[in-house]
């Protein structure tokens, strides 16, 4: 008899594990608070242009990197369009400036071109370059992360799997505990040691971070899909219900119905009982553990989490866009640059630099003719919307609007005038993120990732005593994301297929 699984949550997480899981054998079924699929993973459209909140880069969009077979399982990933900028990003500098007296540094993402360009600013410097693109390039030629693929003679195909990345084991020894910082210091030349420095705006990150990423970018594994996160939802989407999956689109689950250790039903929209053989929470943690659970299961581990004793929440965002009826062509469509003096926003964060993305090169998200200009601010003080909004409406869009006044002053000293030609704009917030997704303080990511380099799993896919009951999101993963969820979608179909008696096709 076929088993009846319900899904709760139609973000990535619920998409990709119903399509695991539908052609598995099992029948699911999707809850979606909203009226869309994708959570997180999203786009929306104000008079006429399109906001890409996610999705900017998927990792995985080449057969040249593992998780294009991960995606491959489930969508055909040719289907799509994707474009590979020629600069990952620019770089405005406080300080320096190279030969020729410009100061914004150039991240290309060609190899052979970031290293031209590095060893023409500093031929001094050539020694350190070369072995930094050299090693990169050695990244290229493994599978990261690696894939296990079924052998008829497995067990001696994984000892030489294994073998074959011990030689990456000393850069990875080496760039797990270097930052981009101690990368920086090794540069004779100034404008090199800052521009390196600004790469996460003086926040050090361990250096095979940037380089993994560097290695997808070259290779064309890491490219932005035509049609902005709607594309790629879409696309998962209209597999999942190919194979006989069914959405419930604002449908809210309020309760996750537990008789005696065993999940047996969830509640939606208040009154409605729906019953399953197993359920699956593939929503934000803190939902599905303090309120859908109703904190009735504990454990260690999620006593600490809900404690954020080993792990901080992800950043939350303030996104703000303006759409222009105006062709920006002379800029590059990242740009990071320096502010004049600090910036303070509502809920007191301290910017010292700006991020800015103008979009005109998807024509299916921005007219002809047109640009839309986005400014994207991290902030760890996500409660202060959330909170704002629920207490007084007009004050919070008054805040909010007159922020966004602030921040149009600051991009126009890049781009010069532009209010003139302003058609739109959007202001989204912590708020708007927790009010569509749930995310717990609006986080964008699940959990920051710890001090260690490498975070396994913090919270499980089962639980031994909470029968027919499993969870997987990109909250179980410290640092999140789309090669995480699916990822762990996949991981959670393996376990619910094996601990049912059903083989896992894949």
């Amino acid at each position: 008899m076929t088993k009846t699984v319900n899904i709760i949550g139609g973000g990535i997480s619920g998409l990709t594990a119903g399509c695991y899981l539908q052609q598995c054998g099992f029948k699911t079924e999707i809850f979606e608070k909203h009226s869309t699929s994708g959570g997180l993973c999203t786009c929306w459209t104000r008079k006429g242009f399109t906001i890409n909140f996610s999705a900017h880069w998927i990792l995985g969009t080449s057969e040249k990197n593992s998780f294009y077979h991960y995606w491959s399982e489930l969508i055909d990933m040719k289907s799509l369009e994707y474009f590979h900028h020629e600069k990952i990003i620019d770089i405005q500098l406080s300080k320096y400036t190279d030969k020729y007296g410009g100061n914004v540094f150039h991240l290309y993402s060609d190899l052979n071109k970031l290293k031209n360009y590095l060893t023409d600013i500093s031929p001094e410097d050539a020694p350190i370059i070369n072995k930094f693109i050299n090693r990169v390039k050695l990244l290229q030629k493994f599978d990261l992360p690696p894939i296990n693929k079924k052998q008829p003679w497995y067990k001696y195909y994984n000892i030489i799997f294994k073998l074959k990345y011990l030689r990456l084991l000393p850069i990875v020894i080496n760039w797990s505990k270097e930052t981009n910082v101690d990368f920086s210091n090794k540069f004779k030349s100034n404008f090199l040691k800052e521009a390196f420095r600004l790469l996460y705006d003086d926040h050090e990150v361990k250096m095979f971070v940037f380089a993994l990423p560097m290695a997808y970018f070259d290779n064309k594994s890491a490219g932005c899909p035509k049609g902005g996160s709607n594309a790629f939802v879409k696309k998962l989407e209209e597999k999942y219900i190919s194979l006989g999956g069914k959405i419930n689109f604002n449908t809210e689950v309020n309760k996750i119905i537990v008789e005696n250790n065993v999940v047996t039903a969830i509640n939606y929209n208040n009154d409605n009982i729906k019953h399953s053989d197993i359920t699956l929470s593939a929503t934000d943690w803190n939902l599905t553990f303090n309120k859908l659970l109703n904190g009735s299961f504990k454990n260690k581990i999620n006593d600490e989490l809900a404690l954020l004793k080993n792990y901080e929440i992800f950043f939350s965002t303030i996104l703000i866009s303006f759409g222009i009826n105006k062709v920006l062509n002379n800029f590059s469509h990242y740009l990071r640059f320096p502010l004049n003096e600090p910036l303070v926003s509502p809920d007191g964060t301290e910017y010292n630099r700006l991020e800015l993305k103008i979009s005109n090169f998807d024509e299916t998200l921005v007219p002809k003719g047109k640009s839309l200009l986005s400014v994207n601010l991290y902030t760890k003080n996500g409660e202060y919307w959330i909170n704002l909004r629920k207490q007084n409406l007009n004050e919070y869009n008054k805040v909010k609007n007159d922020f966004a006044s602030k921040i149009l002053l600051q991009v126009e000293t890049q781009v010069g005038e532009i209010s003139q030609h302003i058609e739109m704009t959007d202001v989204a917030t912590p708020a708007t993120i927790e009010r569509y997704t749930n995310s717990w303080k609006g986080s964008t990511q699940g959990w920051l990732p710890g001090k260690k380099f490498i975070n396994s799993s913090v919270c499980n896919y089962y639980y031994k005593n909470l029968d027919n009951f499993y969870y997987s999101s990109h909250w179980n993963t410290p640092g999140g994301g789309l090669p995480v969820v699916v990822k762990n979608s996949r991981e959670v179909s393996k376990i619910i297929c094996k601990r049912n008696n059903q083989k896992f096709v894949f």
